[in-house]
């Protein structure tokens, strides 16, 4: 193989690597995960208000929900991506945004004996899930320079 050959070959890898990131794209994502995913932490946040055995089914349906949105999302688009093809800072600061809201809230509400904070804090932090979430995406899936 010589270096004409190789290029070729560079290149060619490199733009598989783009089409499947476009495939996969989060500007494509549909709007069931979004929600789906949103009322999945509204669901463990709400698991917080009750007591016993009911808690822990809300957390553990949550979880299948979650579990079954990122199959799902993986058979409607067809691609696996894998994490070290997305950037991860815009990814990171969109979950430092959410767990703060989640706790700031939360913790506000606690403090003034709120009835229900865990399910109005779930809901914030997923109002605010909704609204970032295919920003973060995009820059999350946005290519890195290979410089």
């Amino acid at each position: 193989m010589d270096a004409t050959e190789a290029a070729q070959a560079l290149t060619q890898i490199n733009e598989r690597q783009q089409q499947t990131l476009r495939q996969g794209t989060p500007r494509q994502l549909p709007a069931w995960f979004n929600f789906g995913s949103a009322a999945a932490l509204v669901l463990t946040s709400a698991s917080h208000d009750v007591a016993g055995w009911m808690g822990t089914g809300m957390s553990l349906t949550a979880l299948v929900a979650l579990i079954s949105l990122a199959f799902a999302l993986e058979r409607f688009t067809g691609v696996r991506l894998r994490l070290s093809a997305q950037r991860w800072t815009p990814t990171v600061l969109f979950g430092i945004v959410v767990l703060t809201t989640l706790i700031g809230v939360g913790t506000l509400l606690r403090l003034y004996d709120v009835p229900a904070d865990g399910t109005l804090a779930g809901i914030a932090a997923a109002l605010v899930w909704l609204a970032a979430i295919k920003p973060a995406q995009a820059a999350a899936s946005t290519p890195r320079n290979p410089a």
